[in-house]
């Protein structure tokens, strides 16, 4: 599933299309929100605690192994993975409220992450859309294509 997501992450519209800038910082907010848009699905249908937990901690284990190949330090990486994690817990809180949100809200949503790389309001509306239609995609499939990490998610605008 990990693999999957950055996959996703990597896809070249977020940042030719939606004028997204090729940072650290929007890869592991486009990694956060696509799982949180699962995690919570997996809430939804009833998976178990400890098997959601699971996959928490091997996207963090894997966030921090990634964050030790970029060369930084013990003291960085703890430092850098709290922050992370405090940050993945905002979103995931807004994620939770994503379906009862207006459309001028969930943009806002956005701004306030992506604000850096992509400030005009239209390609924030476009990266709405892609999170509404990857939300109903991944709540259409099986919890054993979640779980397995089979999600062939394609987006068309």
């Amino acid at each position: 599933m990990y693999n999957k997501i950055v996959l996703l992450t990597r896809k070249n519209f977020f940042y030719k299309n939606f004028k997204l800038s090729d940072s650290f910082s929007n890869r592991i907010y486009l990694v956060f929100f696509h799982l949180c848009f699962i995690l919570i699905t997996l809430k939804n249908k009833e998976i178990k605690k400890d098997d959601q937990q699971a996959i928490f901690d091997f996207f963090f284990k894997q966030i921090e192994l990634n964050c030790r190949e970029l060369g930084y330090s013990d003291t960085m990486v703890n430092k850098k993975m709290k922050d992370l994690i405090k940050l993945f817990y905002v979103i995931l809180i807004q994620c939770g409220k994503w379906k009862r949100l207006q459309i001028d809200k969930k943009n806002d949503l956005l701004l306030l992450f992506f604000s850096n790389s992509s400030p005009n309001k239209i390609l924030t509306a476009n990266l709405t859309n892609y999170f509404d239609k990857f939300t109903f995609f991944i709540e259409d499939i099986s919890l054993n294509s979640i779980t397995k990490g089979v999600i062939n998610f394609v987006y068309k605008e």
